[in-house]
């Protein structure tokens, strides 16, 4: 018997008891390291379901991907989370749009306190919560200090101690976690994850190394398809930054990066504002978290094709690691998205993709006003 896949929905209350099964006309699935999954369903506006969408509050979905190969079914959980908003097109014979929200979103938007452990009123015993380790020990330590106090049915794995330990501090002070915890992650190529236990009805969020994929990645692979890259030189060989205090009581510490500088034969120097650093601390690592993002950098987005060895949760998954060797070009990155189609009279396909560099031009728009807010932020007195 020929592989066959395709999804089904499964609509849930707000508790995540089931309350029906639908399977879409068409769907359209976005698989994402380290950022929210999503998934847009198609459905007749005449469905059974509809009533339930627009009437309820709360409503969650389940989407599934599901396999059958020589007759054995199996099934994958692709999204899981709240159903935003409802739209319907050329009623009253047209059709309606449900989209779907990876609950992972909740990661990310959740704040994280400065005394996480007491109430509001309590949040003055401290200028900010710091947690020094690596990038795993502080996003884990964050996020279970900050899902205790919301209450949330999350367990938190241990952590391994993974990731660079050489970082700035973690600070936190009523900012959301995912901007703060998420960077050092996807700079060590870690993958949070946060995953639904149909058992328990509880979360585990715990942070993913991927598996390393054992062929290179060629254009002779058939699994090649489109790619493009760059490289970033070096901006920055040193680091002045500004610790406590105003005016002449201001600290100031200055890093310099000896062999960087020798390499390229010219001192290159940034501004570090560290205020929320305490008084006395070691400013250091502020200077040397800021130099490594100023290291040269080489960028790599490819989209590739699915083979007979080359397929979706058989052969690798969202945020394995890739070797691709275009020319005299060998990078090893991260599989960082993953696009699922499937439509009732066109199939069922998928597309990942390899590499961080974003596409799509509103996700740039926000990036690039993301990044115009933090610098706004930066010209403080100094």
């Amino acid at each position: 018997m020929a592989r066959r896949r395709f999804i089904v929905a499964q609509f849930l209350d707000s508790s995540n008891a089931f309350v029906r099964q639908v399977a879409p006309a068409k769907t359209r699935a976005t698989l994402r390291w380290n950022a929210a999954s999503s998934a847009y369903l198609t459905l007749p506006d005449n469905h059974a379901i509809v009533p339930t969408l627009v009437g309820e509050d709360g409503i969650r979905c389940a989407v599934w991907m599901v396999t059958i190969d020589n007759l054995v079914l199996s099934r994958r959980r692709l999204v899981l989370g709240r159903v935003g908003s409802v739209t319907g097109d050329d009623a009253p014979f047209g059709t309606v749009t449900v989209p779907v929200q990876d609950d992972w979103q909740d990661l990310a938007n959740m704040l994280g306190w400065q005394v996480p452990g007491a109430p509001i009123t309590g949040q003055n015993a401290s200028e900010y919560a710091r947690y020094t380790g690596t990038s795993e020990d502080n996003a884990k330590a964050a996020i279970a200090a900050n899902a205790t106090r919301l209450g949330r049915p999350w367990d938190v794995a241990p952590s391994l101690g993974r990731g660079d330990p050489a970082t700035a501090p973690l600070e936190l002070r009523m900012h959301e976690l995912g901007d703060k915890i998420m960077p050092p992650l996807i700079n060590d190529r870690l993958q949070l994850t946060h995953e639904y236990d149909d058992t328990t009805g509880r979360w585990l969020v715990d942070v993913r190394e991927g598996e390393v994929f054992p062929r290179p990645i060629t254009p002779q692979s058939g699994v090649l398809g489109r790619w493009s890259w760059v490289h970033q030189p070096p901006t920055a060989t040193r680091a002045i930054v500004g610790g406590r205090g105003d005016g002449t009581a201001r600290e100031f510490a200055l890093v310099i990066d000896t062999a960087l500088e020798a390499e390229l034969g010219v001192a290159l120097e940034i501004y570090v504002d560290a205020r929320n650093a305490e008084a006395g601390a070691d400013l250091a690592p502020y200077g040397w978290a800021e130099l490594a993002k100023h290291r040269g950098k080489a960028g790599l987005t490819a989209t590739l094709r699915e083979t007979s060895w080359f397929r979706f949760a058989d052969g690798y998954e969202l945020g394995d690691k890739v070797r691709v060797q275009v020319g005299a070009l060998d990078v090893e990155d991260v599989i960082s998205q993953v696009d699922i189609t499937h439509d009732t009279n066109g199939g069922f396909d998928t597309v990942p993709k390899v590499g961080l560099a974003i596409e799509d031009p509103t996700e740039r728009l926000v990036g690039f006003v993301r990044h115009v807010a933090t610098a706004v932020r930066g010209l403080e007195k100094r």
